[in-house]
């Protein structure tokens, strides 16, 4: 494995021929290390095909989508806005599909023994090592194991021309066992694709029709057998629209001209960025090629190019760029990849940060609400005629999917060029109703249950004092050395240090309790590690898999539900109204029951406040 450190450099293995005659003595070349890589965390991830995934066949039949559609949608509840309080008053809700569930082990078993004669294994053993798998081969495993499904007229990547399989399905679609032309658009249909949804772990408020990726999932212009299958997935293998997938052939088709046209190089004909969420746009590269990092060796064959080689490419040709890691992060989503966390000295600050679009130019905005696809049916930018309306308000009617995609870049598979890499720097703070606080300045919080000013508080850093300080600076010899808490030792029923008086208490500030991070304003951070950039909300990563030990309370967990605690929290009902929490068929369903960290979106620690204490112990310089 691959391993990263700060500012990593990677080590590497140049295969060097032998000299047939030891004798000559010929001086043999010194290994040249690889470059830097821009990484701000000492991580090697080590993904495995395990678990379980969740597939379902057809469309989705979203009957809120169609009513909001529909010229009945109408704000019944007069809060301002038309969303799924106002269908669900009206008895209209989404019923969740039974989804079939797929063992990976069994899975990995079977394809393994090549039972279809499309590889041992995955179909594009050129693209994943031994043990990982693409969307196609999750298909090819339910054409093996289900009756209702059989793949037919199925031609090679090496064949199409467009390097990935092409086929046919049939799909018992009226259910009555038979594959026949009764089963219409599912009966030898060369239509079909695949939606994709991630495991969003507690986090409901993206679940949405026309404002979110949808309850079936995210529609894409990928190639099936390219995309990585991480377990936990939802997949949907439907019957798209023929203009759906004339769209999807012509993007692939321009990707593999640019291919050939650059002598099989992987050229992207821009870079392009905004620092100011979209109202101004930097060319930052033309026509700049994108080479194989091999970031992600437990997945991918080395040589193989994704989405994140983009961004390290631009690094090789002087752009400043740094990616981060995300583990399971506070809603108990299992991320486990490498994300673009600064550009040019702008960096993410979590609910702020750099969003990602691939793809071509013209497709840009394919997908959007009340969408309109103004493009041929044939799938080019100028074709006549265009797109009819229902197929467009069937397949591109949503705000997500096309270059704009739920799908980590360093899994993104870019063996061909995309004709744009288009990156914004956007805020979510106002959107999914996330307090604010950034650790730079001192900032008020009111920590009343009620939030009615009885608890006021002043939240801030604390420099660390340096070498010339009057107090004693704690060193390695100190008995607690590297633990957070201090008061697991220091406090009042076992002094130690002080003289046996009380612990000095920021009073000033208005907190009433002993604080670790105002200990160190006087003696060290006590052998703390330096931070690694971010500036907020440091408890989204540091939760589940990445929980600090020993911080005391900021350590532990608490359940908070009822009315009282979370129906009047910001994170329920939000600003804007139309982003609410909904359950997985896309139903509107507030948070009821959470089992949340001390510092989260649902509260914050006294003692470890989150992140104004991270930031005085492991201070990012």
């Amino acid at each position: 494995m691959m391993k990263h450190s700060l500012w990593l450099t990677a080590t590497c293995c140049l295969l060097l021929s032998a000299c047939s005659d030891n004798s000559n003595n010929v001086p043999q070349p010194s290994p040249k290390p690889e470059p830097e890589l821009p990484i701000t965390l000492d991580v090697t991830p080590n993904a495995e095909f395990s678990g379980t995934i969740r597939v379902n066949l057809g469309r989705f039949t979203d009957h809120y989508k169609n009513w909001r559609l529909s010229p009945e949608a109408q704000d019944v509840n007069s809060d301002g806005h038309i969303d799924e309080r106002d269908a669900q008053s009206l008895g209209i809700r989404n019923q969740l599909e039974t989804a079939i569930v797929i063992d990976a082990s069994e899975m990995d078993a079977l394809l393994r023994s090549n039972p279809d004669g499309l590889g041992a294994g995955s179909a594009r053993p050129d693209i994943f090592v031994q043990g990982h798998y693409s969307a196609f081969d999750v298909l090819r495993y339910l054409a093996l194991t289900r009756p209702e499904l059989k793949l037919d007229s199925i031609a090679s990547h090496r064949e199409t021309g467009l390097d990935t399989y092409r086929f046919r399905v049939s799909w018992d679609q009226n259910g009555d066992g038979i594959l026949d032309p009764q089963d219409q658009q599912s009966f030898q249909s060369p239509d079909w694709h695949f939606r994709f949804k991630l495991d969003g772990g507690e986090k409901r408020r993206i679940t949405g029709s026309l404002d979110g990726v949808g309850p079936e999932g995210e529609a894409l212009y990928l190639r099936m057998d390219q995309f990585w299958v991480q377990p936990g997935m939802n997949l949907r293998f439907q019957p798209f629209t023929p203009e759906m997938t004339a769209r999807r052939i012509w993007v692939q088709q321009q990707e593999v001209d640019r291919f050939t046209r650059n002598g099989n190089r992987v050229i992207v004909p821009e870079l392009v960025a905004s620092f100011d969420g979209g109202k101004n746009y930097q060319t930052l590269l033309n026509d700049f090629e994108v080479t194989a990092h091999n970031l992600r060796t437990d997945i991918f064959q080395p040589g193989v190019i994704t989405a994140v080689d983009s961004f390290l490419s631009a690094f090789d040709q002087g752009i400043d760029v740094a990616l981060n890691y995300w583990p399971t992060v506070a809603s108990k989503a299992p991320v486990g990849h490498f994300a673009l966390f600064r550009l040019k000295n702008q960096a993410s600050r979590v609910g702020a940060g750099w969003t990602t679009r691939f793809g071509e130019k013209a497709t840009l905005k394919d997908f959007a609400p009340f969408a309109q696809c103004d493009f041929g049916a044939d799938g080019t930018p100028t074709g006549t005629p265009k797109v009819p309306h229902e197929s467009c308000w069937k397949d591109w009617n949503t705000y997500f999917g096309g270059n704009m995609l739920h799908l980590m870049t360093d899994v993104w598979v870019m063996n061909q060029p995309v004709e744009q890499v288009h990156l914004i720097y956007k805020s979510h703070y106002d959107i999914f109703g996330m307090e604010e606080f950034n650790g730079n300045e001192p900032k008020e919080r009111d920590f009343s249950q009620h939030q009615d000013g009885s608890d006021l508080v002043t939240l801030r850093t604390f420099p660390l004092p340096d070498d010339a300080s009057s107090s004693p600076l704690l060193d390695a010899s100190h008995f607690g050395w590297g633990i957070a808490d201090c008061e697991s030792c220091h406090n009042n029923q076992s002094p130690k240090g002080h003289g046996g008086y009380h612990w000095p208490i920021n009073s000033v500030d208005g907190f009433d309790q002993q604080q670790p991070y105002y200990c160190a304003s006087c003696h060290g951070s006590n052998g703390a590690p330096k931070g690694h950039g971010e500036t907020a909300r440091c408890f989204w990563c540091h939760s589940e898999d990445q929980l600090p030990r020993n911080h005391g309370e900021a350590s532990t967990k608490h359940w908070i539900s009822g009315q009282e605690n979370l129906e009047g929290n910001r994170y329920n009902y939000l600003i804007p109204a139309s982003t609410l929490p909904r359950d997985a068929a896309g139903n509107h369903a507030p948070y009821t029951n959470i089992l949340s960290t001390i510092n989260s979106d649902w509260d914050m620690s006294k003692s470890f406040p989150d992140p104004y204490s991270c930031m005085t112990c492991h201070p990012n310089h």
